[in-house]
């Protein structure tokens, strides 16, 4: 145990294609469908999760949602990029935090996944400020 562990925060994602899973201190924190609302005009995210569900077949035509997961692989890289950040920065624990901690991460991944796609996983979960980053392959 080194120093500065005080200031690092061990979580695990379940990245489906379906629902997307967090666990924080052995409790899962955000079970939510993995779906997220982009605006046509600005390409910005709007909402994520359970929000972007509420939403699906009934937005506005500017507002479109998609899936950002296919077949548990990353089809849209910043679309699942910026999800992922989302529903790091939603967890109760981290947010009464006056720093972000960096994160010690395991992520759950296809086992049939190629090297750019397992690559593709590693660098999205690194931008969201994980330090270590662990992949586990799911049969």
């Amino acid at each position: 145990m080194g120093f500065f562990d005080f200031f690092t925060e061990e979580i695990a994602i379940d990245l489906g294609t379906a629902n997307t899973l967090i666990i924080h201190d052995d409790k899962v924190v955000v079970d939510a469908p993995s779906i997220v609302a982009r605006d046509r005009i600005t390409g910005k995210i709007t909402h994520v999760g359970q929000e972007a569900n509420m939403m699906q077949g009934k937005t506005h035509e500017n507002i479109k949602t998609i899936r950002p997961l296919k077949d548990g692989v990353i089809a849209d890289f910043a679309a699942s990029e910026e999800m992922i950040s989302m529903f790091i920065k939603n967890i109760p624990a981290l947010k009464k935090k006056w720093f972000t901690p960096a994160l010690r991460m395991v992520v759950c991944i296809p086992s049939g996944i190629t090297e750019v796609e397992m690559r593709a996983v590693k660098e999205s979960c690194e931008r969201v400020n994980g330090k270590e980053v662990y992949l586990i392959h799911e049969p």
